[in-house]
């Protein structure tokens, strides 16, 4: 039997019209999200797909360090170079949903460290089949390329 570990992740934020900026309230940080100029935002901060692209990346390299750890790895930098493909008839209004609207990632890690190909190999196959934000992408039905070498 699995063990669950449940925890909430909680936020509050505040929309301020148009432009599209949104401040993240309530954090330790300063978090704000926006669109590039030419999307009718003021480029005060990354687009929310650009957050989640980033979130992607730290999820990985959080989860290869607890893996690393687990296989004995001492791993000493992880470069990702990440690209997801979104349609985005939805949110465009030219479809009726978003489902689905995730398509392609293509995520490369180069791994500097004590560790071989293989352990490489090993440690982005059980990252990828560990990391929750990988896990969305996944079941929402997106095709993932994931290549983790040594760098």
């Amino acid at each position: 039997m699995e063990e669950s570990h449940l925890e909430t992740f909680k936020v509050a934020a505040q929309g301020n019209g148009w432009p599209t900026k949104v401040d993240i309230l309530d954090t330790e940080w300063n978090l704000q999200l926006d669109e590039p100029l030419e999307d009718g935002g003021s480029n005060s901060g990354p687009n929310p797909m650009q957050y989640f692209t980033a979130s992607l990346a730290g999820c990985q390299n959080e989860q290869a360090q607890v893996v690393a750890e687990e296989l004995s790895l001492k791993i000493e930098q992880i470069n990702f170079d990440i690209e997801v493909d979104l349609d985005l008839a939805g949110f465009m209004g030219t479809a009726d949903h978003s489902n689905g609207s995730y398509k392609n990632v293509r995520m490369n890690a180069l791994v500097q460290g004590d560790a071989t190909v293989e352990q490489i190999i090993t440690l982005g196959q059980k990252v990828d089949n560990r990391c929750p934000i990988l896990a969305l992408l996944r079941t929402s039905g997106c095709n993932i390329e994931s290549n983790w070498n040594k760098q």
